[in-house]
């Protein structure tokens, strides 16, 4: 979900009525004027953005002393799923992206209150992904996105920071499967092996970087085939540099160009070019592969997540569903890839 403008198109039907502010129209006219340091605002216009199944994301218009300007206000959902990071943690998460020059919709105000929230700037493009995975030449694209990643894993972690090594990554997802209570047959079976992979092949714990944890096609902004902004920061942590390589490169981020491996855009090799020619450390191809596994089971149980989360009344609940669906695919996926 966009932390600035997706200008592509959803083509299913939204479930379920579409959520509100955080606040009424005219106590949130109140708190921009605080934050602008002015009398008087005006919202001019709100519009929720599409392309999102989690947060949600609003361009909201104003008019400052006869002067235009917008922005984007990121709130909710009611229902986060477990990995999200609160409105707050994101926040801080976003400003230290972007004070070290990470190309993201720079963060302005935060309200953290009973319904919080944040805005941040808008910014040009668009970010559907057929539009960029249909493109024959993503050159130009590709060698900014290694080198966004790059200057991404250039942030070491704070003093208090949680340093989590691919062990308790693992955990993490064995903790959401118990919680989702599966059973041992179907899905819960193919689970089952999958972590026990993992388990049996993960590396030794790194130097421990922040890592945004969904870089993938469809969570950045494009504009003249140029990178305008890394979207979606609710899943960002400190941990392995790679755990970003393989999800940018697993396989169900390609949509139909499985031949184009870095992210359904372009070579792998052109990819790590731009990420090693930026500052990034060379991948190494064992921990990649590892963390391609990783991504394909980490996708599926949070589609299963994504699964109780439409039961449960979150919208958009399409969306929701539609994601469930993958689940049998990326098992059979992670099998092949195992095997």
């Amino acid at each position: 979900m966009p932390d600035g403008v997706n200008t592509g198109q959803n083509t299913g039907v939204n479930t379920g009525p579409a959520p509100p502010l955080p606040m009424p129209p005219d106590q949130l006219e109140l708190w921009f004027a605080g934050r602008l340091g002015v009398a008087d605002v005006t919202i001019t216009d709100t519009g929720l953005l599409p392309g999102g199944a989690i947060q949600h994301n609003w361009r909201i218009d104003l008019e400052i002393g006869g002067q235009a300007q917008a922005c984007v206000l990121r709130a909710g959902p009611h229902m986060p799923l477990p990995e999200s990071l609160s409105k707050a943690e994101e926040f801080d998460i976003l400003r230290l992206a972007d004070a070290r020059d990470v190309p993201v919709a720079a963060p302005l105000w935060l309200h953290d209150g009973a319904a919080p929230f944040f805005v941040s700037r808008l910014c040009p493009g668009n970010a559907g992904r057929d539009g960029m995975i249909g493109r024959r030449d993503n050159a130009a694209l590709l060698g900014d996105l290694g080198a966004a990643l790059a200057r991404i894993h250039a942030v070491d972690p704070p003093p208090d920071a949680r340093r989590e090594s691919p062990l308790m990554r693992i955990e993490t997802l064995t903790t959401w499967m118990q919680e989702l209570a599966c059973g041992p047959g179907g899905v819960g079976a193919g689970v089952s092996i999958s972590l026990a992979w993992l388990r049996a092949h993960a590396p030794e714990a790194t130097q421990a970087v922040l890592v945004h944890r969904d870089f993938r096609t469809g969570n950045f902004l494009v504009e003249n085939r140029r990178l305008q902004a890394i979207l979606d920061w609710e899943f960002a942590g400190w941990g392995d540099p790679h755990e970003d390589i393989g999800w940018f490169c697993a396989q169900c981020w390609r949509g139909d160009a499985l031949d184009r491996e870095a992210g359904g855009l372009g070579d792998r090799d052109a990819f790590y070019d731009a990420y090693v020619a930026a500052g990034g450390d060379a991948p190494e191809p064992d921990r990649v592969r590892f963390w391609e596994v990783f991504a394909h089971l980490r996708w599926a149980i949070i589609a299963l997540q994504q699964g109780a989360r439409a039961r449960a009344g979150a919208y958009p609940a399409w969306e929701l569903e539609e994601a469930e669906a993958r689940v049998p695919g990326l098992l059979r996926t992670i099998a092949e890839m195992i095997r």
